[in-house]
């Protein structure tokens, strides 16, 4: 018993490591807070030519359903959006979203780290290991079309480079 205690500790810190470095940024991608540097709101709202949204776009995205993410493990129970629009409001204020889209990657990586968080189940029986790692994929692949976005207006690497190592 305590070495299958010891060993789901070790797992779970393994995986909230991982999983955590996901939503900051880790050895294998640059955090959000790095991509996000030195973006001013003008360019933050800019559309490149050929592609579907500015940074501020995907940025709001992406903190929609982390902070949908966060009220479901803090017991309430948000809605699902009826569509996939809802779930790409307009993104407001550059600095308030900026703010509260780290703010929430921060509370994620807690969350990811704290074994018995990971271990346990939402109210609808999905593990929340498995809810972590989805949304931090999520966000992983929508922080790769800020940096291409970013890219592609000219404005990559930030200040202070785009690689973390």
């Amino acid at each position: 018993m305590a070495s299958s205690r010891r060993r789901r500790h070790v797992v779970s810190g393994v995986f909230g490591k991982a999983t955590g470095n996901l939503f900051l940024g880790g050895p294998a991608n640059v955090s959000w807070e790095q991509a996000l540097k030195g973006l001013g709101a003008e360019d933050a709202a800019r559309v490149p030519p050929g592609l579907p949204h500015s940074a501020a776009q995907v940025a709001a995205h992406v903190q929609f359903w982390q902070a949908w993410l966060l009220d479901a493990a803090a017991g309430q129970a948000p809605a699902w959006p009826e569509h996939a629009s809802a779930g790409w409001p307009p993104p407001g204020d550059w600095a308030a979203l900026r703010a509260e889209l780290l703010a929430g990657q921060a509370r994620l990586r807690e969350l990811s780290r704290d074994p018995d968080f990971a271990a346990g189940t939402t109210p609808q029986g999905q593990p929340w290991a498995a809810m972590l790692v989805n949304f931090a994929g999520h966000g992983a692949y929508h922080l790769g079309q800020v940096v291409l976005v970013r890219q592609a207006l000219g404005l990559w690497p930030p200040p202070g480079g785009g690689d973390t190592w």
